[in-house]
């Protein structure tokens, strides 16, 4: 019978710090299993033992999958470079979100936009009126044109 203490010593050998960090600060840093990173010559992953390593980083998304177990994290970076070494990843971001944080943004940008001058023109009676007789327009064009 296996010991209580061995799935603890198998999650340390497969885990790893990580680090990420923008030119504001540093955003996230755990344990983790794996990330997976957008890297100038396509993306990569790393695991626990990878070897040493220093990359830079294209714009795209970082995946994180900390320990233990949970739905992973993902981080926007706009690119930088990335660190391996034994043990321990450091990214280094120009600009780096959340994806909480970059879901917020853009739900408030569309708020924003919904509240604009110009959208609110497009929302009155006059303007639905207008798409409607356009629309009948059009569709009265098209049943002129001959099918073949």
């Amino acid at each position: 019978m296996a010991s209580p203490a061995l799935p603890a010593l198998l999650d340390d050998a497969r885990a790893f710090s990580l680090q990420i960090i923008s030119l504001s600060a540093e955003l996230w840093s755990g344990d983790v299993r794996e990330v997976s990173l957008p890297g100038s010559e396509g993306r990569f992953g790393v695991m626990a033992q990878h070897a040493p390593l220093l990359s830079t980083l294209r714009e795209g998304m970082v995946s994180v999958y900390p320990i233990p177990p949970e739905p992973p994290l993902h981080v926007y970076v706009s690119g930088g470079y990335v660190e391996v070494q034994p043990g321990k990843v450091i990214v280094l971001a120009d600009l780096a979100l959340r994806s909480d944080d970059l879901d917020q943004a853009r739900a408030q940008a569309a708020r924003d936009a919904a509240g604009s001058p110009m959208a609110q023109q497009f929302t009155d009676a006059d303007y639905a009126r207008l798409h409607a007789e356009l629309m009948h327009q059009r569709n009265l064009q098209l049943r002129g044109l001959p099918w073949k």
